[in-house]
């Protein structure tokens, strides 16, 4: 029997894995819920599940923020990130911090239920698309302090000149610093810069 426990601030999903884990009783246990990150970790202590299913984008508290901080009061906990987040950076960090499984939120009950599964019998279940942004997200380029502060402007809305004139630059410089950006990240317009980057975690 795979005891679980479900972390997520919308109730709908809550009672959604609910009811996919009671289907199977004679494989999993639904040991209960919590709605945010606040609270969270003292949730899986008193529970004590063999796996925990983790949100990611919560309001009061990010499931990130959450598993770094499990994980280092429970180094054996078992979890798995079930989230919309598709950005490489979340991916990669949930992973690198110590995630067994990453699913999004678009994957059908048979993917979850395999994945308790996967994780609980020591393996790791991340699917090739999502593995994908962990691989790029490793492959991401250095940028200088200077083009992470021309992405933050630009994300910002500014103009060239707006940034020329914040950073202390002339409008060649933030050209010259563009155009690197834009090779590295290999893209060809702000637009995609900007999206880019929030994707690979230069901005938040």
């Amino acid at each position: 029997m795979i005891r679980v426990v479900v972390i997520d601030d919308h109730a709908v999903v809550r009672m959604g894995l609910k009811y996919v884990l009671g289907v199977k009783k004679g494989e999993f246990e639904f040991l209960g819920e919590w709605p945010g990150g606040v609270g969270a970790v003292d949730f899986v202590k008193r529970t004590d599940p063999d796996i925990v299913l983790l949100d990611i984008r919560m309001p009061d508290k990010d499931g990130i923020a959450v598993l770094k901080e499990l994980l280092a009061e429970r180094p054996g906990q078992k979890v798995v990130m079930l989230t919309t987040s598709d950005a490489d950076n979340d991916v990669y960090t949930s992973l690198e911090i110590g995630a067994r499984g990453y699913l999004l939120k678009d994957r059908d009950a048979t993917d979850i239920t395999k994945a308790l599964v996967t994780v609980y019998n020591g393996g790791r279940f991340v699917p090739p698309p999502v593995m994908e942004l962990y691989r790029k997200r490793q492959m991401t380029p250095n940028l200088t302090p200077r083009e992470k502060e021309v992405l933050v402007n630009l994300h910002e809305g500014m103009t060239n000149e707006a940034i020329a004139a914040k950073m202390g630059v002339t409008k060649d410089a933030v050209k010259l610093h563009l155009k690197n950006v834009f090779n590295k990240l290999d893209v060809n317009d702000r637009v995609s810069a900007v999206r880019e980057a929030y994707l690979r975690g230069f901005i938040r």
